[in-house]
């Protein structure tokens, strides 16, 4: 007996790695089992299939959907939920640090709309860090002179 691997693979493929079909986001409810998800809308100028990608997500065993749908709840009251759909990639036996370092390429490879805000947020924060980082370099009070770290010979007295 013969097995033919599948020519056209069903769902969306996104980089390497297949999606399945896509579902309604309002129907959506995560699976027991871990992986990503994909929220994506219709846009027809987007090839091969006219669809583009606004969220990458991943999601652990039996994780509650409020917790999976919380970065992107907001997001998602914005647009109409009716244009929305979720394509899920299961990913059994892996870790969490696996799921979020593909769905970390993911992000760097398409950009999604819903997530181009969280690295000028980090980048605001990295400004207000180094704005304040000009006090290390102020003169700082002179310090006492400190006694010797090891042994002390008798001869010198201890402070």
């Amino acid at each position: 007996m013969t097995i033919h691997p599948r020519q056209n693979a069903s769902g969306i493929r996104f980089n390497d790695s297949f999606f399945s079909e896509p579902v309604s986001f309002a129907d959506w409810v995560p699976q027991g089992y871990p992986g990503l998800f994909a929220i994506i809308t219709f846009d027809p100028n987007w090839a091969p299939k006219p669809v583009r990608v606004l969220y990458f997500g991943e999601f652990g065993n039996n994780t509650p959907a409020s917790l999976v749908l919380r970065d992107c709840n907001q997001a998602a009251t914005e647009k109409s939920s009716k244009n929305l759909w979720v394509c899920v990639l299961p990913l059994l036996f892996t870790t969490t640090a696996q799921r979020c370092a593909l769905r970390n390429e993911l992000i760097a490879a398409y950009n999604p709309a819903w997530q181009l805000e969280r690295p000028h947020q980090q980048q605001n924060v990295l400004t207000e860090l180094t704005a304040g980082g000009g006090r290390f370099f102020e003169p700082q009070e002179p310090t006492r002179p400190r006694r010797r770290i090891g042994f002390n010979p008798l001869s010198e007295p201890a402070i």
